[in-house]
């Protein structure tokens, strides 16, 4: 068998020695490109999760924003609470994806593309498109770190340490995961990553100009997140490094540099930290007041000791075992290359810092398993010395290092390609569901609950008539043959103060028989990367809720104390509706109950002010100082910002009225008259102020009041 194999070689060199040549010649570089491919197809197949829902709850604070930017040209993002160099990357690549949709005619004018700004709807996404090529720049930035760990790993050892540094990198979840949202954390990986990488150089090679490029990327990594300007502390090692061995001139340059060119950097690509003072000084303290103070609900944790062995439990669960024995091995090679002190030196300081924290969210961390990656690599390269120190006898230990590379990490490697599959194929309930009404028969027409919040993109691909109402609004209809409903199977909340709607609307679907219920349906996708939420929830996005198709809903007439109302009073000259804890248009529309008025007149009143917060005190400790801090907001109505009020009268539009509240504090009053005895709901929409440049109104709803208008000349009620 050898000799025919020995043959079949010989034969293959002989007839093609210039692919054999290639082959011999680019053997590394073909190895770390199919690497490097492998790396993006598996952040590639999931870009599209959720979508057009989001699943990641900070998306839109980078995405949105650079819609926001691309639609008003006004480039102040007005949000500091992060860096901006990534909202102005995906403004490059909105500005590059509008153009190929103008060329292609996918769209009008940007002004068609909605936001939070125009809904009040932090989660709204009317043209997924763009997330999906947002999220493909932070796909290609996530492949671009495994491709600097491989150049960091062989920097310090070898080119076989670098692939198998870059392929640990490259099939680990947590990086996988996070290299396909719309985020701050894998590219600032990148940029920290390019720290080291230049910092090393400068020691190996003694070239200023990676002492330079060191500190620019660290300018980079500090405007796409704060806390990464920890990383000026690799150059400056480098630098005291370099001083020790006196091998460079001119030191004072150095040192000069080191304060002055991140600086300049940073200021470069986030001007309005300076144009803007104020707002961003406020970001940055209520950042660093809820990181150390405030803390976050379900994500806070002591600082010190309870902080420090939190993380380091979530690193083990996301290298496991086998990667944390080879982190251990790795970091003992330090013995014998101190270079690599350089590179323990970020994730061990990096986390010390962030030990005294409260807030302990383990994304923030994404950028300390490059480093994590390239110990593992030199784990590899440790083994290979050892075996040959104590096996002089065994001359080629590199075949067999990295036979049991690729026995570790395959698996790895299988698994996180089946999960990608499963990502990739994946849809969210609410897609997936019509799909199942346009292969139901004898559907005419179908009612959707507004809280679901169904996307346009699904709905355009449904077959039949359909309509969208809040669940006690669809209750209170009289059942129709041929229609369907479609509802949450649980309603919840998170955050909302609004507990009895909730329970009113959960306990409509309660009722619902189970011979009525057509489908129910329920996905579980992606367990391990993403936390599922079987519920709709009322005031956070929703991920693949589960869902219930019925053709028959209980009827329970609408009654005072339901939607987005705690109090609501019934009297004889009309309605009241007294609100406890007020009500904000969170997604631009309120509507009110329905309820039975007799012919007259009427007058509805409309009392509302801007979401004003009153002032709040805090104090932390920053050094040895203790501060204080006093917020105080309380904004006026923007000039050309204005609210819609709609009166329903059995559900066809009798009325309706714009106003332009010009004071912090508005009453407004819309009159009509009924001609007979009708059903009257009112539905009040805030109007976004497209040509201004800052943030929509957020209504307050005060109160809502309809009240029978008195004839004066006959002293009777109209």
């Amino acid at each position: 068998m050898s000799d025919f194999i020995a043959s079949v070689k010989a034969n293959f060199n002989e007839r093609y020695p210039d692919i054999h040549h290639a082959i011999v010649k680019h053997y590394f570089t073909s190895i770390i490109i199919l690497v490097i491919f492998f790396a993006f197809i598996l952040r590639y197949l999931q870009l599209n999760i959720g979508l057009p829902y989001l699943y990641f709850w900070d998306e839109p604070l980078t995405a949105s924003n650079a819609l926001q930017m691309m639609k008003t040209e006004d480039y102040n993002p007005h949000f500091f609470k992060y860096g901006s160099l990534m909202i102005y990357l995906n403004l490059l690549v909105d500005q590059l994806y509008r153009i190929y949709l103008s060329l292609t005619g996918g769209l009008a004018s940007v002004e068609n593309i909605r936001i939070e700004a125009d809904t009040g709807w932090h989660w709204t996404i009317s043209h997924p498109s763009f997330y999906f090529s947002n999220r493909f720049l932070t796909a290609t930035m996530g492949t671009a770190t495994v491709f600097i760990t491989y150049l960091i790993s062989r920097s310090i050892c070898n080119r076989w340490t670098g692939i198998i540094s870059a392929f640990f990198l490259s099939v680990l979840p947590i990086h996988i995961i996070h290299s396909g949202f719309v985020t701050m954390d894998a590219p600032v990986a990148l940029f920290v990553a390019l720290v080291a990488l230049f910092s090393i150089l400068f020691i190996d090679q003694k070239k200023i100009i990676y002492f330079i490029f060191s500190l620019i990327c660290v300018g980079f990594a500090t405007a796409t997140k704060y806390n990464s300007g920890l990383a000026i502390l690799l150059p400056i090692a480098s630098l005291i490094w370099m001083s020790y061995r006196d091998e460079i001139p001119r030191q004072k340059f150095y040192w000069l540099a080191i304060p002055c060119l991140p600086a300049v950097i940073f200021l470069l690509v986030m001007p309005y930290a300076i144009l803007d003072f104020p707002n961003f000084i406020k970001d940055i303290l209520h950042q660093i007041t809820y990181y150390k103070t405030t803390g976050h609900p379900g994500a806070t944790i002591s600082p010190g000791w309870d902080y420090f062995s939190f993380q380091i439990r979530k690193f083990y669960q996301n290298i496991g075992l086998i990667g944390t024995i080879l982190f251990a091995i790795g970091l003992a090679g330090t013995i014998f290359r101190p270079v690599l002190l350089l590179i323990i030196l970020f994730p061990a300081s990096y986390l010390l810092f962030m030990s005294d924290m409260t807030v302990n969210f383990h994304r923030n961390f994404i950028q300390v398993y490059p480093f994590i990656a390239v110990f593992a690599g030199v784990a590899f390269y440790n083994l290979h010395v050892a075996l040959a120190h104590f096996y002089p006898k065994l001359k080629k230990p590199i075949p067999i290092i990295c036979l049991a590379a690729t026995l570790v990490l395959l698996p790895r490697a299988y698994d996180a390609y089946q999960t990608g599959i499963v990502l990739h194929n994946a849809r969210d309930t609410r897609s997936a569901v019509i799909d199942t009404l346009n292969a139901m028969e004898d559907v005419q027409k179908v009612v959707f609950a507004r809280e679901l919040r169904v996307h346009g993109q699904d709905l355009k691909r449904l077959k039949c008539d359909y309509s969208i109402q809040s669940i006690e609004m669809i209750s209170a209809e009289q059942n129709k043959v041929g229609v369907h409903y479609v509802l949450p199977a649980e309603i919840s909340q998170i955050y909302t103060y609004h507990h009895e709607e909730i329970q009113t609307k959960q306990a409509i679907i309660d009722k619902i028989h189970s011979e009525h219920i057509l489908q129910y349906i329920e996905q579980n996708i992606g367990k391990d990367y993403i936390k599922q939420n079987a519920a709709t929830m009322l005031d956070v996005f929703s991920t693949s809720p589960s869902l219930i198709i019925a053709n028959q809903i209980p009827h329970e007439p609408l009654h005072p104390g339901v939607i987005a109302f705690d109090t609501c009073k019934l009297s004889p000259t009309g309605v009241q509706i007294n609100i406890r804890n007020t009500a904000t248009l969170r997604d631009g529309v309120i509507t009110t109950p329905s309820y039975d008025l007799k012919r007259g007149k009427y007058l509805f009143t409309f009392q509302a002010n801007k979401s004003a917060t009153p002032e709040r005190f805090q104090s932390f400790i920053f050094g040895e100082y203790e501060t204080r801090i006093t917020v105080k907001r309380l904004n006026a109505f923007r000039k050309h910002a204005s609210i819609k009020v709609s009166i329903f009268a059995d559900q066809a539009l009798l009325t309706q009225q714009i106003f332009i509240p010009t004071e912090n504090f508005a009453q407004m009053d819309a009159f009509f008259s009924l001609e007979k005895n009708q059903r009257v709901s009112v539905q009040i929409e805030n109007l976004p102020d497209i040509s201004a440049s800052l943030l929509p109104v957020e209504t307050t709803i005060k109160q809502l009041k309809i009240e029978t208008v008195r004839d004066k000349r006959r002293g009777t009620r109209g």
